[in-house]
């Protein structure tokens, strides 16, 4: 069983089908332009005699449709949101199978070549660059059905734009032209073959049979294929079997007269036949379209028809980006308005239909608004702005919250995979790196100072205190490295070279110096300099410093002593996860 509907919307015919098509109706269905759309569970083709008349013989009459292309329209972005949210939960899925991972590693922290971690965080990295990869193209393919949704709403409203119907009629007016006269020359021929021995020259000579059916097809161009079987011939009339017109055919003694008046007759009367289904087709739609564009009141040069010394605005604004243009003429169908190429030309006159008229001044209205000092005209007198109502700027769009973690990610994934040598370092794991930054009690405005930043552990937790921040990195990879916090001052070079004369002075210090060869007493000790007078530096040291009886220690121990200063433990393994088994101390000293 079949159902058949036509909607004058979008100008569809629609077949629905109570069981699957056999294979010759499905091929004539095809070839008369129908089409199958699986979630709709119909098919569907631009409205065509010949999808009209499969749909009437399988169908027996054609009804209305019952939905208007707005409800189409939200029941198609219904579907795009379903397929949207697969795609989310997709994406959230592979966003959380990789969140363990990468969320334990900075953003940005490179692989340390000959580093107890390398192994494991090569591995990490290959399963993180694939699970994010996986999250953030579920990501794009939901938001790019968001965008599908959004815009089958939107384009079914725009085709309900008083405007966009207006030059809707205009466009099937031209196609009705165009068929009447196909109708028009095609009922002339017809006339002509059927009286062909009607046929003379001007001056009234005689001509034969042949002679006037060569002059007729000389401008009636029927072209078609003369097989040797249908129309035999010998040499030397033309053997050639392909197409050719009329004329050719006459001319190469193929066919005669007669045949070719058998031939052009019905072509002609198709041709009627095939218009007439066209014409009526138009007719109807424009029945259809200029009834809904009276309903809705006609566009706005229908409300307030425009006139000469008033003013008006179009979708693309006239005057070189000015709001309102002045109408110098009005024609049939369009005005004339002054404009000018804003670079100091002379002024011209250009067209805007009526249908791209967006707003219609009359000419009171703008006399009104000059006496009231709300219009403006610039200096080329080819436009102005009411100062009541100036340009609203157009807002930059938000980012929505959800979309935050998939953005991080592309980023991440764009920067890529660091691989630096880096032996002496160990990055400071995150429940250190909280307990340093809660000791050093970092406030929003502080200046604080990281030397031997190394990775960037600390960086992220500072800046979210809200301080100033400076950082010193031996290593050029790793410096550069930290330029992804754009609001760091990164310097490149050895932290025991720097003076505080350049860098300044600081309201806290938070390190994790270098061990080896008792550098991080060294790297304290130079640290404190650079503190203000109620400046705090805090440190991660080797526990070394607590019982070395070398020099250095003692005074170490010394100037700890007599600051007041805390040498605090911490956990044994503290940095097992970073490829060391040291112990270690937390060090906070107060200038």
């Amino acid at each position: 069983m079949f159902t058949a509907t036509y909607s004058p919307d979008d100008n569809k015919l629609r077949l629905y089908a109570s069981s699957r098509l056999d294979n010759e109706t499905y091929a004539r269905a095809k070839a008369a332009g129908f089409r199958w759309a699986p979630k709709q569970d119909l098919f569907f083709a631009t409205w065509n005699p010949g999808a009209e008349d499969i749909a009437l013989e399988l169908a027996g009459e054609i009804d209305d449709e019952d939905t208007s292309l707005v409800e189409r329209a939200e029941e198609r972005a219904d579907r795009f949101g379903e397929y949207r949210s697969n795609r989310l939960s997709d994406a959230e899925g592979a966003r959380k199978a990789v969140a363990a991972i990468a969320d334990n590693i900075p953003l940005g922290q490179p692989i340390l070549v000959g580093h107890h971690s390398e192994r494991h965080a090569r591995k990490d990295a290959e399963r993180i660059e694939s699970g994010m990869r996986k999250a953030v193209k579920m990501w794009e393919t939901a938001e790019y059905w968001k965008s599908r949704a959004t815009g089958a709403i939107r384009h079914a409203k725009y085709k309900e734009l008083p405007s966009v119907r207006a030059r809707r009629i205009k466009t099937i007016e031209a196609a009705l032209r165009k068929e009447q006269k196909q109708t028009k020359e095609s009922e002339q021929y017809l006339r002509h073959w059927r009286n062909l021995s009607l046929v003379h020259r001007k001056d009234g000579t005689p001509m034969t049979d042949r002679q006037k059916a060569m002059a007729l097809s000389d401008y009636d161009h029927i072209s078609r294929c003369f097989p040797l079987g249908d129309y035999p011939r010998d040499p030397p009339a033309s053997q050639y079997e392909g197409p050719m017109g009329l004329w050719s055919a006459l001319e190469g003694d193929i066919i005669t007269a007669e045949q070719a008046q058998a031939l052009a007759i019905p072509a002609h009367e198709r041709t009627i036949a095939r218009c007439a289904r066209w014409i009526a087709h138009y007719e109807n739609r424009l029945a259809y379209e200029r009834a809904m564009l009276g309903d809705a009141g006609g566009t706005v040069a229908d409300k307030t028809g425009p006139e000469k010394g008033g003013a008006v605005k179009c979708w693309a604004a006239p005057g070189n980006g000015r709001g309102w243009a002045f109408v110098q003429k009005v024609n049939k169908v369009s005005v004339s308005v002054l404009d000018n190429w804003g670079n100091g030309g002379r002024n011209f006159l250009r067209t805007i239909e009526f249908d791209k008229l967006t707003a219609v001044m009359t000419k009171a209205e703008v006399e009104t608004a000059k006496s009231d000092g709300r219009l403006r005209e610039d200096a080329l007198k080819t436009g102005f702005f009411l100062l009541d109502a100036p340009p609203a700027p157009r807002p930059e769009p938000e980012m929505p919250v959800d979309a935050k973690p998939f953005e991080e990610m592309r980023q991440r994934l764009k920067a890529g995979i660091k691989v630096v040598s880096a032996p002496q370092l160990f990055p400071t794991p995150a429940a250190i790196v909280d307990k340093v930054v809660a000791a050093a009690g970092i406030e929003a405005g502080h200046r604080v100072l990281e030397p031997s930043a190394g990775t960037g552990a600390m960086l992220g937790l500072i800046l979210d205190a809200g301080a100033d921040v400076v950082a010193v990195e031996i290593r050029q990879d790793l410096a550069a490295a930290l330029q992804r916090f754009p609001t760091v001052e990164v310097y490149q070079e050895n932290f025991l070279a720097c003076e505080s004369e350049r860098l300044g002075t600081f309201d806290r210090i938070v390190m994790n110096p270098p061990f080896a060869g008792e550098q991080d007493i060294r790297h304290v000790m130079h640290a404190a300099k650079f503190l203000k007078p109620s400046g705090r530096l805090v440190a991660i040291m080797s526990a070394g410093v607590t019982f070395r009886q070398d020099r250095l220690a003692r005074d170490f121990r010394a100037m700890v002593e007599e600051r007041g200063g805390v040498i605090e433990p911490l956990p044994e393994d503290a940095f097992k996860a970073s490829g060391t088994g040291v112990n270690t101390v937390l060090v906070t000293l107060d200038a």
